[in-house]
């Protein structure tokens, strides 16, 4: 049999990696995480809470309505949920007995999944929407929720934990607001913070909204090399983390 040199050059590949212990895979670039059963469980038990709560909207078609929340909570979202508190463990990012804020915390999806998994946390979490706290409160009844926008967040208050899950792509000044958030972060604490890939996001800025200096899309995008830059430039004093949760989304944790 001829083998071709394309297909001998691949074998010699292989093999010099075979030396070491490697093996060469075909990957598919394009893939996506798929979620698993439990997070096809976390979701249905999540929008099993919070449903109720915007139920007359599938008849007003006020907003959100179910079939919106149906869309938008799916197994997908909550993977990502859970696979950032999967990260936090194997970053040993102290999160059991804690106090923990999840800052846009919208119906309470991460607040749900923590309280299953550290019982012991001192949980809170705060939005700027009366319908998203609501359905919050129900996804975790024994959080302590407030009403507050990023800017508004009280200093005097500290958490062992702060949590900003894909936000920092809206804001116009996310320096500032970074900032702002060690403010809040306990001496001994961390900083968690998630924001799309940007090499893969390509979602409009659409509209601004004056009153939280930030847009409803997007307008702010990172790549994992920029995201790292970007946030050691800010808290070169911190201990900073970054990575990629299976997901695709950028993850850093910044901590003394």
């Amino acid at each position: 049999m001829i083998h071709s040199p394309i297909s001998l050059g691949k074998n010699l590949v292989q093999s010099a990696f075979a030396r070491y212990g490697y093996r060469v895979v075909r990957t598919d670039p394009g893939a996506r995480y798929r979620p698993t059963p439990a997070d096809a469980r976390n979701a249905a038990n999540l929008l099993q809470e919070i449903l109720p709560v915007v139920q007359p909207n599938a008849l007003t078609g006020e907003w959100p309505t179910p079939a919106f929340l149906e869309h938008y909570f799916d197994a997908s979202r909550l993977a990502m949920a859970r696979l950032l508190l999967d990260r936090c463990d194997a970053e040993d990012v102290d999160i059991a007995g804690k106090r923990v804020l999840d800052i846009g915390c919208h119906a309470g999806a991460l607040l749900h999944l923590m309280r299953a998994r550290y019982p012991e946390s001192a949980l809170f979490g705060c939005d700027v929407s009366d319908v998203k706290l609501a359905m919050a409160n129900r996804a975790c009844p024994d959080a302590e929720l407030f009403f507050s926008a990023l800017s508004d967040l009280p200093t005097s208050s500290r958490y062992d934990v702060v949590f900003l899950m894909e936000v920092l792509e809206h804001t116009v000044d996310p320096e500032a607001v970074v900032r702002r958030l060690l403010e809040i972060v306990s001496a001994s604490g961390t900083l968690i913070l998630t924001v799309p890939d940007g090499r893969e996001d390509h979602l409009p800025a659409k509209e601004y909204h004056s009153e939280f200096d930030s847009y409803a899309g997007h307008i702010n995008f990172w790549s994992p090399e920029s995201w790292r830059y970007f946030l050691a430039r800010i808290a070169s004093e911190r201990t900073l983390r970054t990575g990629q949760l299976p997901t695709g989304h950028l993850f850093a944790a910044l901590s003394i």
